[in-house]
């Protein structure tokens, strides 16, 4: 499946989103937050009494904060390493530390490169299960041709996070053709990813179950 068919986190909605300094470190930080919103993780950039970090929600309500030496820095070219540790604000025991790339971190032989933060992220939160679980959407779909050659392509109900209720959609759809009059001429795919093709004076119109990416359970 191609990442742009992938759901990204939703942006955080707080009133700092209109904040000049805010909207600059999240433009700065834009590669790193992009890649742990197609975790998908609720990223945010934090600013508390002059220090600026970024959190990143998990599922069980704790949270990672991601700074580097000390706070993070305007400009990401002088981030001097990553450091990230995971805690809950009502929960003083739940602290660990999830990588260091700093200059005395267990991981400081990265530096301040993104992509080993990313994977050590992606690895911590995938062996505690602290991302949403991510589930297949469907969509029943129709693509055809008028008999003036004009396409027809249209979204007919969906996307479904459920394969029974997008295949009990698609059978509605396709009895619904079949009472207008449509003759079925082709079928194929099971009940897995059924597609059929149809005919009426001249007009073909395919209906299918499809793939349209992937969201949060």
């Amino acid at each position: 499946m191609s990442n742009d068919l992938a759901q990204m986190a939703p942006m955080p909605v707080h009133g700092n989103t209109d904040d000049p300094l805010w909207r600059k470190l999240w433009n700065a930080y834009e590669p790193v937050i992009t890649a742990l919103r197609r975790i998908p993780l609720v990223a945010d950039v934090e600013i508390c009494g002059g220090m600026f970090g970024i959190t990143v929600q998990l599922t069980d309500g704790s949270h990672l904060w991601i700074s580097s030496v000390e706070e993070l820095p305007i400009d990401p070219s002088e981030v001097e390493g990553w450091h990230v540790r995971r805690a809950r604000e009502d929960t003083p025991t739940v602290d660990e530390m999830v990588y260091n790339s700093t200059v005395d971190g267990e991981h400081s032989q990265h530096g301040n490169n993104v992509v080993p933060l990313i994977q050590a992220i992606t690895s911590f939160v995938a062996e505690r299960r602290l991302a949403p679980k991510m589930i297949d959407l469907m969509s029943v779909q129709l693509d055809g041709v008028t008999k003036d050659h004009r396409r027809i392509s249209k979204l007919v109900q969906g996307p479904f996070d459920d394969r029974h209720a997008a295949v009990k959609e698609y059978g509605y759809t396709t009895h619904h053709l079949t009472e207008r009059g449509w003759r079925c001429i082709h079928e194929q795919g099971g009940a897995d990813w059924p597609l059929t093709i149809w005919e009426l004076n001249g007009e073909i119109a395919t209906v299918y179950l499809a793939h349209v990416g992937q969201g949060s359970a």
